[in-house]
């Protein structure tokens, strides 16, 4: 009896009532798609890494899948906004900076130290898990911290009244301002991942104009401002900054046909792939860009290869399921009156967008490359759990906001 008390107690733990089930569909349909075309791309590296190297990324791929769903599943289930306080918030980001930090002990990967290896097994990157973890950590310092100052009648004089406005500046803009530049920091300065770095800022700066204008509305204009400053620094020390590979990305991007046997081989090959794929494609498998003209086409550049193969079907088989899970958090973020709920899910929205932008942008030749993955479709577990996690906490979000809705009716 008491086995099964147990086992119904974890079936009730992965049910909830609520929760979008198009969302999860639609994830369902990117994982799935994403695992049949990792091992499509794949195929073109046997020859230098073994007759099995396709299988062997699919089933890595497909533990991936796994762990980050059930993952996904148990977070929807008990995740709550109460659980995102000063304290826990503090703690999250003081553990992302030190994972982000000790990655330069893990060596490099193509000029950047963004990896905590374990040995030959497997290695996460810091920096993806950082996303999620900023949204929840700008929920609170744009939303829960700025409850404390909360005026009931009027001063007494003018002095309290200054005193009382420096304080929320700087536990309220000021802080989350200083926490965002300082992760910016090691992902420019000591990872030297710049297109990690800029999808976080991007998404810290979606918070934080999403945040209700009763807030701060005497200090967004602080906040463009200190964004354009450090626009303009970058710009004058991002030559420093950028290594040779990295600037190199931005000259191709102006000329993508310039060096197609060297730097600019990758996207000149992708936009091969593009012109290959027509509008139907060549048919699953029977892509030619993947046989090393594509260099580990699995990863950022699987969405070459999915036109070439499935024409603008693979591609809707992106665009679409992305823009499903989009649209449906920003429905919910206007109906939710909870002002935290709100930025949470407006955050998710944003790194599901900048993830879809940058990267067809970038192996399109629109923007330049930055080495940014397909959320759910590239290989790679630290981005595939990344965005089960995020997709788990909005779904809890959403849960608790239909389950009262319904009750209501």
């Amino acid at each position: 009896m008491n086995k099964l008390a147990g086992i119904e107690k974890i079936k009730r733990l992965f049910k909830s009532r609520g929760v979008d089930k198009g969302i999860y569909a639609s994830v369902f349909v990117l994982a799935i798609f994403g695992i049949i075309m990792i091992g499509s791309a794949s195929v073109g590296s046997v020859t230098s890494h073994g007759v099995t190297y396709a299988l062997k990324n699919m089933i890595t791929q497909s533990v991936y899948v796994i762990a980050g769903a059930g993952v996904m599943i148990f977070i929807a289930r008990v995740f709550k906004t109460r659980y995102i306080t000063y304290s826990a918030s503090m703690k999250l980001y003081l553990l992302g900076i030190f994972l982000m930090i000790i990655c330069i002990f893990f060596g490099s990967t193509k000029g950047s130290h963004a990896w905590i290896k374990f040995g030959s097994l497997f290695s996460i990157q810091p920096a993806e898990f950082m996303k999620v973890a900023m949204i929840l950590i700008m929920s609170y310092f744009l939303t829960e911290s700025d409850k404390a100052f909360v005026v009931k009648g009027r001063f007494k004089t003018q002095q309290l009244k200054s005193a009382f406005y420096k304080e929320k500046f700087l536990k309220c803009v000021f802080l989350p301002m200083m926490l965002v530049a300082i992760a910016a920091g090691v992902g420019i300065f000591v990872q030297k991942d710049f297109g990690t770095t800029v999808i976080l800022v991007t998404i810290c700066f979606v918070c934080f104009i999403g945040t209700p204008r009763q807030y701060f509305k005497k200090y967004k204009r602080i906040v463009w401002v200190f964004i354009g400053v450090c626009g303009v620094l970058f710009l004058i020390i991002g030559t420093s900054v950028l290594k040779g590979y990295q600037l190199g990305r931005i000259s191709t991007w102006l000329a993508p046909l310039s060096d197609p046997y060297d730097t600019s081989m990758q996207l000149s090959n992708a936009l091969i792939a593009f012109n290959n794929g027509g509008l139907f494609g060549v048919g699953l498998g029977n892509s030619t860009q993947k046989f090393g003209y594509i260099p580990e086409s699995q990863n950022d550049f699987i969405g070459a290869i999915i036109y070439e193969e499935l024409g603008i079907i693979g591609l809707g088989l992106i665009i679409i399921p992305t823009c499903i899970i989009i649209f449906k958090l920003l429905k919910y973020s206007q109906e939710i009156k909870e002002n935290k709920s709100r930025i949470i899910l407006l955050g998710i929205a944003s790194y599901f967008f900048l993830h879809l932008l940058i990267n067809l942008g970038g192996i399109s030749g629109l923007i330049p490359m930055t080495g940014v993955p397909l959320l759910l479709i590239s290989a790679g577990g630290s981005s595939s759990v990344t965005a089960f996690v995020a997709v788990g906490v909005a779904q809890a979000i959403i849960a608790k906001h239909n389950r009262q809705k319904f009750d209501t009716d």
